[in-house]
């Protein structure tokens, strides 16, 4: 009901969330119940609101995409999915658009259903540019980025390192002609780091605006870069400016929201446009950083940024190695979707990504009397160091050819 009012959305697909959120709150099961926060009354006036906007989410794919199921532990995703059968919820997987298309005329830009007005800043100086080879998976990404952009949400983007996570963001902002504010956080991140940049200027180390202070006040998008390498106390201090819009600097002066009636020096008021879009790479091992998503997740519109699917990726390679032989494209792509499975089921640690691909084929497109051979170690060998790992590399590269 309090989601009706607020968003009036209603329908069998909130029921069918609603029933999944009840059902894993009053769960005996110990792994549903720590799914149940990521499910929160905020999470799900979120899903009711872009349901009401876009109505072309199935109740499967929401709850799904809530909980980042991509990346949940085997036995509480094994859970999830016999709940969800066990509610009766189809399990339909929305099948990508192959002629999706993304186009800009008449300052609108366009990606497959759905449309927004382009920025016109002042200065072109921030807007990102990339280099960037469209292919439907990756439209399909930007598509419901952007409607969630659109809904007015903060955006975080998880996947494992090497899936393109800033090369999609960048292409999103030049697209919409929006500058941003760039910062990346490490394990020495502070508080004060996040909010003042040290510089030297004439000799004498001057204190400047971090790219967070310099957003809220221009209306740029903030990137948060490799935002679970920081220590959860820095990225927590995010949660007071994403929630109510209110942030104190470590100099004393603070950040209040856009309506406030305060005044002063020592006030900020945060710009309407405002918008803050996170990259973080998965919780757990091999990338061993802080569970963003679990400590600050519902905060965020979240997105899984996966590896591309062999067609995508074929679709892409082919745009970065245009002289590449086929043959050789189709047994790198087939060897590393074969590693990528077997990382994901425990068998190798490093969940070798597009990156890598990429790298390979722009050196054999360079270098095309390199043997293939000689390029792949440029990826592999650091794991000749490790005999268990490189008996299983050496067999799965064989068995493709290599």
């Amino acid at each position: 009901e309090v989601l009706t009012q607020m968003t009036g959305t209603s329908g069998e697909v909130l029921e069918d969330i609603l029933r999944v959120t009840h059902k894993l709150r009053s769960s005996d099961d110990g792994a549903l119940r720590s799914i149940a926060t990521n499910m929160s009354t905020r999470q799900l006036l979120r899903i009711a609101k872009r349901l009401q906007k876009f109505s072309n989410e199935n109740a499967y794919t929401s709850i799904n995409k809530a909980c980042l199921s991509r990346f949940l532990p085997s036995l509480a995703k094994e859970s999830l999915e016999k709940m969800v059968e066990k509610l009766g919820i189809e399990k339909s997987i929305a099948a990508i658009d192959n002629d999706i298309k993304c186009t800009v005329e008449d300052g609108v830009l366009t990606i497959g259903q759905t449309s927004a007005k382009l920025y016109n800043p002042e200065t072109r100086g921030k807007v990102p540019e990339t280099l960037f080879y469209d292919t439907p998976q990756n439209l399909a990404v930007m598509e419901a980025m952007l409607q969630d952009f659109l809904l007015g949400e903060h955006l975080l983007l998880v996947g494992n390192q090497g899936t393109g996570k800033n090369k999609l963001v960048d292409r999103l902002l030049n697209l919409l002609n929006k500058p941003r504010e760039y910062i990346q956080l490490n394990r020495d991140t502070t508080v004060q780091t996040l909010t003042l940049q040290p510089t030297v200027r004439e000799g004498v180390i001057v204190y400047d605006d971090s790219p967070l202070v310099q957003a809220a006040k221009s209306g740029n998008i903030l990137v948060v870069d490799e935002a679970d390498k920081a220590p959860t106390n820095v990225t927590c201090i995010l949660k007071s400016l994403v929630e109510s819009g209110e942030m104190i600097l470590s100099d004393g002066r603070r950040i209040v929201p856009p309506n406030s009636p305060e005044q002063g020096e020592n006030i900020i008021h945060l710009h309407p446009d405002f918008r803050m879009l996170v990259l973080a790479n998965r919780p757990g091992f091999p990338f061993l950083g802080n569970d963003f998503f679990g400590t600050l997740g519902d905060l965020f519109s979240c997105h899984v940024v996966d590896n591309p699917s062999m067609e995508s990726e074929l679709s892409m390679l082919r745009q970065y190695g245009p002289n590449v032989p086929e043959d050789i494209m189709r047994r790198v792509v087939k060897a590393f979707a074969e590693l990528r499975t077997m990382a994901d089921e425990g068998q190798i640690h490093y969940p070798y990504s597009t990156r890598e691909v990429v790298n390979i084929i722009k050196h054999l497109e360079r270098f095309p009397s390199d043997g293939l051979g000689t390029v792949v170690r440029n990826v592999f060998d650091f794991d000749s160091y490790s005999k268990e790992a490189r008996e299983t590399l050496t067999e799965v590269l064989h068995k493709h050819g290599k």
